[in-house]
């Protein structure tokens, strides 16, 4: 998929930006309408995942991408979260949409927001998942993590 502004992506590439990759070559291979999609970030902690998406004021999530993101945390049973942010730099967030799976179904708390307050919301998220230890408080040891080009055919379980 094609970049729709990409003299405007250019301004403010996103963190560890590493270059586009044109999915165009897929077309056709899910059906007609069903593209590659990706997520704007995600954090994971001891297997619970926290998935950002943003979008301009005004610009709703695309129904794809919504039904991914809400079969995402239905599926995770409580083990993702997606944080929908509006606004696309911190000095322009107005708006913080939580999606949380709560009794087998999908909540979704709209609140107003600024960065501070999603900065204070993914202290929250991380000190929950983290076994109620805030990151200041976080002094166990990281898992040795390997490489994905250590993982072979046999590790992936299809």
């Amino acid at each position: 998929m094609a970049i729709l502004y990409p003299e405007r992506f250019a301004q403010a590439k996103p963190a560890g930006f590493d270059g586009v990759f044109n999915w165009d070559f897929l077309d056709g291979c899910f059906g007609k309408t069903i593209r590659p999609m990706d997520f704007d970030g995600v954090v994971e902690r001891h297997s619970n995942f926290l998935i950002f998406e943003t979008k301009d004021e005004g610009v709703e999530i695309p129904f794809g991408q919504a039904l991914t993101l809400k079969n995402l945390v239905l599926l995770g049973k409580g083990k993702i979260t997606v944080f929908h942010v509006v606004g696309k730099n911190e000095t322009l967030i107005t708006q913080l949409n939580e999606w949380h799976y709560v009794n087998g179904d999908l909540r979704i708390v709209e609140q107003s927001a600024d960065a501070n307050f999603i900065r204070r919301r993914c202290c929250d998220w991380f000190e929950k998942v983290n076994g109620g230890k805030s990151k200041e408080e976080n002094t166990e040891n990281e898992p040795i993590i390997r490489s994905y080009l250590e993982i072979t055919a046999r590790d992936i379980k299809w």
